[in-house]
């Protein structure tokens, strides 16, 4: 079993339950998989048999897996991303509820497909168009003028 603060990764099959997790860096992490399974399948109009046969599984498995008494492997994880289009972030319902810092809306900024794209077609360097939007958001987050 593999612990990382408070939130462990057991065997394969183990029972999860969606809950709350603090990281040493001081951020909260949801985990919601079984709910995000869910939505969806749904939303593709898939009913749980579709989803279990398209991953080599049985449908009992994906609907414990909805219900949160067992967690698939990480290769069906990988698997069960690229059938929905999803990152695995999204797959298992990460996210995180911090503020972000300057630097990290930079970084994010920096590889964002717009920025690119704007870099490409100014030949502007896609690092200074993220310093400047870094620097909007930033300086929007400290002004107290009404709009």
């Amino acid at each position: 079993m593999c612990s990382f603060g408070n939130l462990s990764m057991g065997r394969k099959g183990s029972k999860v339950s969606n809950r709350n997790t603090k990281t040493p860096l001081g951020a909260v992490i949801m985990i919601r998989f079984g709910d995000t399974l869910k939505q969806l399948r749904q939303r593709m109009g898939l009913r749980q048999d579709d989803v279990a046969r398209m991953v080599g599984v049985e449908r009992s498995t994906v609907a414990n897996w909805e219900r949160g008494v067992k967690q698939p492997s990480l290769e069906t994880l990988v698997k069960l991303s690229q059938l929905f289009g999803v990152s695995l972030d999204e797959l298992v319902g990460v996210t995180e509820v911090t503020t972000s810092s300057p630097l990290s809306r930079y970084c994010s900024l920096v590889s964002d497909p717009l920025v690119k794209l704007l870099a490409e077609r100014t030949g502007v360097p896609a690092k200074n168009i993220a310093a400047f939007i870094a620097a909007l958001q930033v300086s929007g987050d400290a002004c107290s003028c009404d709009r």
